[in-house]
């Protein structure tokens, strides 16, 4: 990072004021992210979309998947895969591209990684707000269960939070940790209910969908979005459960190997 821009850095990011930090680091890594192409913010629309027309194309022309509305059947699967998938992989950096930041202003050792969580965060708001945009055309209609979708969007952020922490002391001093983690998230893509009815895994193992928690939230989600249902209150239980002792995990861990991780940088 040239000096100039940690200068540059140093004097508009505030020192004191915790809150305008995280929104102006946030509000910055999301405009960094698509600031370089032509479509500019578009391209925080047209990804998921390109992708869902063709899962939809194969599972459903090759692979004859029959589920009513599928192609938002997987549009809403995605939103929260690419959210989870997106948010660990920067999250693993943190320290790595942020490095400048914790070396050169004084601020909360989480922030970097609310920021990045919250610049995160606005991406997946705004593919659940085109996701409800379009569901008339898909004769999708709401109820006041689509309130749910808020605890179940924080949930999901704080599971991303608490993964982030481990993963990145991981990443300080395993340098493959990057490459095993996408091998994971490889396998837990095509075991989670994106593509398929979750009756095809999950009845067959149903303690899958409480020993996973990405599972249960896109289920949940789905049937907010889709089918105005309330979500399933025990896998609910279970998802907060797993999230919030891998915050209390997560953050046990990075307090104390924060500096080491540091040094190893």
């Amino acid at each position: 990072m040239p000096i100039s821009l940690t200068n540059l850095l140093s004097k508009y990011i505030p020192e004191n004021n915790q809150l305008e930090r995280i929104w102006i680091l946030a509000k910055t890594d999301f405009k960094l992210r698509y600031y370089e192409t032509t479509l500019g913010l578009i391209w925080a629309f047209l990804h998921p979309l390109i992708r869902m027309i063709i899962y939809w194309v194969i599972f459903s022309y090759i692979l004859n998947q029959n589920i009513p509305n599928y192609g938002m059947y997987i549009f809403s699967g995605l939103i929260v895969w690419m959210y989870f998938q997106e948010a660990t992989r920067k999250g693993l950096m943190i320290l790595r591209s942020k490095r400048y930041l914790y070396e050169n202003i004084r601020m909360n050792l989480y922030d970097g990684f609310t920021s990045s969580i919250l610049s995160t965060v606005i991406g997946l708001a705004f593919n659940i707000f085109v996701f409800i945009a379009i569901s008339p055309f898909f004769n999708i209609s709401y109820s006041f269960h689509i309130l749910w979708m808020f605890p179940l969007m924080l949930n999901l952020a704080v599971l991303v939070f608490a993964i982030s922490l481990i993963l990145v002391i991981l990443n300080s001093f395993l340098k493959d940790i990057s490459q095993v983690w996408d091998v994971f998230l490889l396998g837990m893509f095509w075991i989670n209910p994106i593509f398929y009815a979750k009756a095809l895994i999950f009845e067959t193992f149903p303690s899958l969908m409480y020993i996973n928690p990405i599972a249960g939230i896109i289920v949940n989600l789905r049937d907010v979005l889709m089918y105005a249902k309330a979500p399933d209150m025990m896998m609910m239980a279970f998802d907060w459960l797993y999230a919030l002792v891998l915050l209390v995990i997560g953050m046990l861990i990075f307090n104390r190997y924060f500096h080491k991780a540091m040094e190893k940088l």
